[in-house]
């Protein structure tokens, strides 16, 4: 018997951010035995066969700025969903829920008694505010997120529509239990990386005299980069920081110092990841809250050492192993770790070559046949 799953994703599907998990999952969960359609505003230049895709933009929209014709996404996307699943036909079938449908289309899809699976791409928002609100308030700062009080309540009404819940770092399972969500519906999840995204032999920097510490990612508070900028200064470690990614305003104005350091490099969006990950004696990703972290996969891939955060290993990294796993607060703790990787050459090497078997059990594919099994155990119960 064949099942069926349907992945509703509001995104345009592209090789960024959520929408390229969800293309990496759908491809590697669908075969002749579960058929996986994912409906998006449109799909431009990315192939996830054998899974389907239903772009639901017309035509003239799908080449257009995508934050230009936004809300006309939004608007129709939800109907689209809805409209190729047949409520009144049973079977096998399954919904999955990339944030965030309404209220009504899940119901609408209970009422079917179609399996509603989430995936949890961060933590639970009312844990992802306490922290945010705190990690401002320690720089004196009125919190710059998003996350609203009312956002809370309706992400707490929506987790308790849907059957199965995908938690892709132990720490959103524990952001999930601490807002009343029940343990019976967590499904422990992990992403993953691809390979033959990195392969090459060139580095996008010069070698230079001691370590090179990269960091990937938005250079913002929620990432911790305004810590990890003040523990490289206090470490004394000779080298350089390099931080990848777009610069927030409020790391560009409280961390002007810092960023002005010799030892310290920002670069804007980095087209070829896997030259810069081979540029790296480490990857610093100090995240004080997050999902499934794809950079530290990526860099675990590359055979780069890591020095995160519990938010920030994911699955991947073990303390002491591929590297090590700090509190992001513990400013000794990160100081050590840096001296750590930066004195040491063959802890280093060693850290090194375990990231890169560990990785190994992370490919997508790895990783979506993991979640097509979960999701037929649920689905033929």
């Amino acid at each position: 018997m064949t099942a069926q799953l349907d992945v509703f994703m509001p995104l345009p599907l592209t090789r960024r951010g959520p929408s390229y998990t969800c293309g990496m999952l759908a491809k590697g969960m669908a075969d002749p035995d579960f058929d996986v359609t994912i409906v998006t505003p449109r799909a431009r230049a990315y192939p996830v066969s054998p899974a389907k895709v239903v772009q639901t933009l017309p035509h003239w929209a799908r080449y257009v700025p995508f934050r230009w014709i936004r809300s006309m996404a939004e608007t129709n996307i939800e109907a689209a969903f809805l409209s190729r699943i047949d409520m009144n036909v049973s079977g096998t079938r399954g919904a999955y829920i990339w944030p965030d449908a309404s209220l009504d289309t899940i119901r609408q899809l209970k009422r079917a008694n179609i399996k509603v699976f989430r995936e949890m791409i961060n933590c639970h928002r009312g844990s992802a505010k306490i922290i945010l609100d705190d990690a401002y308030r320690r720089i004196g700062l009125p919190p710059a997120h998003t996350i609203t009080d009312a956002s809370v309540v309706l992400e707490k009404e929506l987790l308790a529509e849907v059957d199965y819940i995908f938690c892709p770092n132990p720490m959103v399972e524990e952001s999930l239990t601490a807002n009343g969500v029940s343990q019976s519906k967590i499904m422990k999840a992990s992403y993953g990386w691809d390979p033959g995204r990195f392969v090459g032999s060139a580095k996008l920097l010069q070698p230079i005299e001691g370590i090179t510490a990269v960091f990937a990612g938005l250079i913002c508070v929620r990432k911790g980069c305004h810590l990890l900028l003040d523990y490289w200064a206090r470490s004394g470690v000779r080298g350089r920081l390099v931080l990848a990614g777009v610069l927030d305003e409020t790391i560009k104005t409280h961390c002007a110092d810092l960023l002005a350091r010799d030892d310290v490099v920002v670069l804007d969006y980095v087209a070829d990841v896997g030259a810069l990950y081979r540029s790296a004696d480490i990857f610093v990703f100090p995240s004080l809250e997050e999902g499934g972290p794809q950079v530290t996969y990526e860099a675990c891939g590359c055979g780069v050492p890591v020095i995160t955060t519990p938010m920030g290993a994911g699955r991947i990294v073990r303390g002491g192993e591929e590297g090590f796993v700090v509190d992001p607060y513990d400013g000794e703790g990160w100081i050590a770790a840096l001296r750590t990787l930066a004195q040491d050459h063959e802890r280093r090497r060693i850290m090194a070559w375990k990231a890169a078997e560990r990785a190994k059990t992370f490919h997508w594919d790895v990783v979506a046949r993991r979640r097509r099994q979960q999701m037929l155990d649920r689905l033929t119960i």
